[in-house]
């Protein structure tokens, strides 16, 4: 794994705009998730309120992700995203003004958790399908990579910075720093020239779009079963980062404690995304997406049973290689085999997937949390995640089976790119 094939799409000006600009914009994001965290669970000092924040935030994603993605595939990507990032950038706006003005409620932080939420919901395929324009399809696993990286950075960035704004200005800087970072994005944009600039021109309407989209991620299982697994890993990977605040003050830690732990969860990401930036190829890709899923659920197990704040540590840093492998596999495997014209729906279901139980996750983990405490709560996660994880070999195995038996009259065996990827 050499330098160069780490970074090989950083050769193109495209990427390094958009790395810059959006690495800003997140780390940004991600100062925001900690004090907004901190903020709900300041005003409430419930988990279940937390849960439920989490729930309004990310409820949007499941309401109006594949609509999002449908209508991604047929408008210009670069203009809307500057709509979608438009909208995020006011919603910081108006939360660090109302911290500011000392008129935060909880109420308040629910509404623009939501509008917020609304605003990723619609920007997630769009960025995620515009990856492709900027660096081509012959680099674009590469580019996946580096989008993890650049993620995950700033999910350690901005955490450890957030909590030291929090505990010496409080959650109204983070606020402010975050509303400036979308500058960067929006200039990023601007000097941005996708290779492939294009407006699908479709004479389907939106509805028989959305019904192509679905019929052809369900007769493509080598899609469709790691996008439902990934749906069912979704209960737990985001509600354990919302419950974190509870699980911290559990350890007697402080935002200093959330935001070191964040870091953590961020830096075994990275280190999971160089490794998978430098593969000249791409093989048996569910096999890395079920071992690394696997980690995940043991970093949960070991998490519910720790009492000290450095042994928690180390295990966040286990879960978070074992998510973003995780999430960089999956991502990887659909995008390299889609039909280009289908690219923009089945992506938004990968985002959808993402998050699709998460909202129900927040709730469910929040309530576990609140009546029988927060570890608790991790182990019955571990469990599921566990569970999630038989389903998916098991599915896999199946499949691989079915296609074998069928020799040459299958579409599996007879195309060795989905053969050597999957």
């Amino acid at each position: 794994m050499g330098y160069a094939d780490v970074f090989s799409s950083f050769s193109h000006k495209n990427y390094r705009y958009y790395f810059t600009g959006q690495g800003i914009s997140l780390i940004g994001t991600w100062m925001q998730t900690v004090a907004m965290g901190w903020l709900v669970y300041s005003l409430t000092g419930s988990s279940a309120k937390l849960g439920a924040y989490g729930f309004l935030n990310m409820i949007p994603s499941l309401i109006f992700g594949y609509l999002a993605g449908a209508l991604s595939d047929r408008v210009e990507k670069k203009k809307a995203l500057f709509w979608t990032q438009g909208a995020a950038m006011l919603s910081a706006f108006f939360l660090a003004y109302l911290t500011s003005s000392g008129k935060a409620t909880y109420s308040a932080v629910l509404l623009i958790g939501f509008i917020n939420g609304t605003a990723g919901a619609f920007d997630m395929p769009l960025r995620q399908s515009f990856t492709v324009e900027i660096v081509g399809k012959d680099l674009l696993p590469n580019a996946i990579a580096l989008n993890s990286i650049m993620f995950n950075s700033s999910r350690m960035i901005g955490p450890a910075l957030g909590g030291f704004i929090i505990k010496y200005w409080g959650e109204k800087t983070c606020f402010w720093l975050n509303f400036v970072s979308y500058f960067f994005i929006m200039a990023a944009l601007y000097k941005i020239k996708p290779y492939t600039v294009k407006k699908n021109k479709t004479s389907s309407s939106l509805l028989e779009d959305l019904k192509s989209g679905i019929t052809y991620m369900k007769n493509s299982q080598y899609i469709s079963y790691p996008l439902i697994f990934l749906s069912f890993m979704s209960f737990v990977i985001m509600p354990v980062i919302t419950l974190l605040p509870v699980y911290v003050s559990r350890l007697n830690g402080d935002a200093g404690t959330m935001g070191i732990f964040m870091s953590l969860i961020g830096l075994g990401a990275i280190i999971s995304g160089l490794r998978m930036a430098g593969k000249k190829e791409n093989k048996n890709m569910s096999k890395q997406i079920y071992s690394y899923s696997l980690l995940y659920a043991f970093s949960l197990a070991a998490l519910s049973f720790s009492n000290h704040i450095w042994i928690s540590a180390l295990f966040l840093f286990t879960a978070g290689m074992g998510t973003a492998r995780q999430a960089v596999g999956i991502n990887t495997l659909i995008q390299s085999l889609v039909r280009e014209d289908m690219r923009g729906r089945v992506v938004s279901v990968y985002a959808l997937s993402f998050t699709a139980l998460a909202p129900f996750g927040n709730m469910f983990w929040g309530w576990i949390g609140e009546k029988y405490g927060i570890n608790y709560s991790l182990f019955a996660a571990s469990l599921w995640a566990l569970f999630a994880n038989i389903w998916f070999i098991r599915k896999m195995y199946l499949f691989k089976k079915k296609n074998y038996l069928a020799g040459s009259d299958s579409k599996f065996y007879s195309n060795p790119e989905l053969t050597e990827i999957i």
